[in-house]
């Protein structure tokens, strides 16, 4: 009986010795085991926070080069804007000098004709006169001569004893009036002719004007249209 419980005094601090060894193991398993699982979290939560810098600084850049764009697109835009403003002053600028270069040219023109037309009418009035004065003097030449001319006549008739009361006599007096009258008649004729002559002349240099204005017109509505549309 005392042996065995000396066997079993014996064997209590053995087993244990052994118990607390294997309790030892296991805690310094499960610290590891727990010192590995917090390294690793450790690890991922690092990892997460890196690959979230990293996705903010990505996000971030991606920002700044967004509004860096949008800041060169608003330059460009109003660059464009400038240009686009620069160039329809240019236009309106070269609109109104074109305009008011052709104006000139037309009015320059319309002063050309005014003039030339100022002559010719002037022209045409010393003409018309000249031929009026020609006129009143070859009508008193012929009434000069168609006197002279009866006056002989009559002498002549007295000389002969003939009346120019007389059929004969009154007969050849008339013939001389009536060859006066027809000269006359175509004096006249001829004066008219010369005055529709020289009035032709007026009209036609009017109407070269005209013709010369509106072709002109034309010209410059297509060198117009050609340049600004």
């Amino acid at each position: 009986m005392g042996a065995l419980s000396s066997v079993v005094s014996a064997a209590v601090p053995v087993a244990t010795s052994a118990l607390t060894n294997y309790q030892q193991q296991q805690y310094r398993t499960q610290t590891n085991a727990a010192d590995r699982a917090y390294e690793q979290q450790q690890l991922e939560r690092r990892y997460a926070e890196e690959r979230q810098a990293r996705l903010e600084a990505q996000q971030q850049a991606d920002r700044e080069r967004q509004l860096q764009w949008q800041r060169e697109d608003q330059l460009r835009r109003e660059e464009q804007e400038r240009e686009s403003q620069a160039q329809a002053a240019q236009r309106r600028a070269d609109m109104a000098w074109l305009t008011q270069s052709q104006n000139l040219e037309a009015s320059q023109v319309r002063v050309r004709q005014d003039a030339t037309m100022q002559a010719n009418d002037a022209d045409a009035r010393t003409r018309v006169v000249a031929i009026a004065q020609q006129s009143a003097e070859d009508e008193r030449r012929r009434r000069d001569a168609l006197r002279r001319a009866m006056g002989r006549t009559r002498a002549d008739l007295g000389g002969q004893g003939v009346s120019a009361a007389d059929g004969s006599g009154e007969a050849i007096l008339l013939g001389l009036v009536g060859d006066t009258e027809a000269e006359s008649g175509a004096a006249a004729q001829a004066d008219r002719l010369k005055r529709q002559a020289i009035q032709q002349e007026l009209d036609n240099a009017r109407r070269r004007n005209l013709l010369e204005q509106a072709q002109l017109a034309q010209k410059q509505r297509l060198d117009f249209m050609s340049r600004f549309f």
